[in-house]
């Protein structure tokens, strides 16, 4: 049945037009009073599918058009099936064969505009919105479960009992139900801890980026499988499980030269001599060997020692942007997060000095400057949280408002593509929780976008 509708009305003949569509044909000449064997074929033929409306031996009725005799008289004609919208879609040379046959009156509806590109475009992305924040609010739960299995990992490990079947299957669960995407924005919308949620963080930035980022500056994938990339990465800060709990779990900055921080800067040699014991393949004990591998290896941040940064294999660089990226925008006991944004600026200006510049432009392109989940002030003074990263201008991704000019916190939430509303723009990075305060994850999880 054809129902593009808005309203209905009754319109005589003469007032039929293009913007119309009609539902039933109500007015008839004389003509179809009595009708004879020859009209009785004629509609049953070009009107299959239709019901009818009669008048026969003084009763009314309602039935399918294949029923009509000679001798009823015809009151309406409607349901259209699809296959007659030749019959309903109203245009000249359709108004005068109805002219021609006899049909005086109508009931129509108000054709709604065809949609243009721009408009089926937007609607998509609307989608695609809701359900990356529905897929958000699920993947809550499943990043805590992971925090706690690579920390009961790393638990374990120190007690001689490494055993990484529970995190393999959080990584089955989180692939199984492509959730790190969702994961890598709550990342940058919530705070984490600075050693079990960075693991789990910093593993799915790195599964999100890697591939797309391999493609783009022509590398190889070294990896069996999507869930070894994802482990690979939970991994990378494995060897910190040697470093004693009360270190690692610390509130406490230590300074350079300490020996709590000469102890963590040995993870990547525990981690690479555990991974080792446990048969992990070799590009996974590079990543946890290497991350910390500067461009010059000769500053005091770059550990360990001796080892050439051209030594230092592509998954090991990329994780290495990846877990100062996180390390900045998750909240420690001594400094406040970084807006995500604001991290991506830092590390810009460290590109090419400590960090692989090509890799850091791929990562970038993956990202974006306004990762998914920063808030942003827009220049008509309204707030929003960046919805998804642009392939054309970084500068100007889909956001949804949050709250207006005035202040005040909107139940229903617009999507906006600066791509496409050149007039709209980014002027301000903002703190989420400076911002949006402490509930900030359940602000954005809430979002209804239209």
């Amino acid at each position: 049945m054809l129902h593009e509708s808005l309203k209905t009305k009754t319109v005589m003949l003469e007032d039929l037009n293009q913007k119309m569509l009609i539902q039933a044909y109500t007015g008839f000449s004389t003509k179809y009073d009595a009708i004879d064997d020859q009209t009785c074929e004629w509609l049953k033929l070009n009107f299959k599918g239709t019901a009818v409306a009669i008048g026969r031996q003084g009763k009314k009725l309602e039935v399918g058009i294949e029923k009509l005799q000679p001798g009823d008289t015809l009151y309406r004609i409607s349901k259209f099936p699809s296959k007659l919208e030749k019959l309903v879609i109203v245009n000249s040379k359709l108004v005068k064969e109805l002219s021609d046959r006899g049909f005086s009156r109508f009931e129509v509806r108000l054709r709604s505009p065809a949609k243009t590109s721009v408009q089926i475009k937007r609607e998509e992305s609307v989608r695609e919105a809701g359900a990356f924040i529905e897929k958000v609010k699920e993947s809550i739960k499943v990043r805590e479960n992971t925090t706690d299995a690579i920390e009961a990992l790393m638990d374990n490990s120190r007690k001689g009992k490494a055993d990484t079947k529970e995190v393999m299957e959080c990584v089955d669960n989180i692939i199984g139900s492509k959730s790190t995407d969702a994961i890598s924005a709550i990342a940058n919308l919530k705070e984490s801890d600075q050693t079990y949620a960075h693991c789990v963080d910093v593993g799915a930035i790195f599964h999100t980026c890697y591939i797309n980022i391999i493609k783009n500056i022509s590398g190889t994938n070294v990896f069996d499988s999507k869930q070894q990339v994802l482990l690979s990465s939970f991994l990378h800060d494995f060897g910190k499980a040697k470093v004693p709990k009360e270190i690692i779990d610390s509130t406490a900055r230590f300074d350079r030269d300490s020996k709590e921080m000469q102890m963590i800067q040995k993870h990547p040699d525990y981690g690479a001599e555990m991974l080792t014991k446990m048969n992990m393949p070799n590009h996974i004990v590079k990543m946890a060997h290497y991350h910390h591998v500067k461009l010059d290896p000769t500053m005091k941040s770059s550990y360990p020692e001796g080892v050439k940064f051209e030594n230092v294999p592509l998954e090991a660089r990329l994780i290495a942007i990846i877990d100062i990226y996180q390390a900045l925008v998750g909240k420690r006991s001594y400094k406040k997060s970084w807006a995500p944004p604001a991290a991506m600026k830092f590390i810009d200006t460290l590109a090419g000095i400590e960090y692989d510049l090509d890799i850091w432009s791929a990562f970038l392109r993956v990202m974006g400057r306004y990762p998914k989940g920063s808030a942003v002030e827009l220049n008509d003074g309204s707030q929003a949280f960046v919805i998804s990263v642009p392939e054309t201008d970084l500068d100007r991704p889909q956001v949804v408002i949050v709250r207006n000019a005035e202040g005040e916190d909107l139940k229903h939430h617009t999507f906006i593509d600066l791509t496409v509303e050149k007039d709209i723009s980014i002027t301000k990075e903002l703190d989420n929780y400076e911002t949006f305060g402490p509930e900030v994850v359940d602000i954005f999880t809430s979002l209804q976008v239209i």
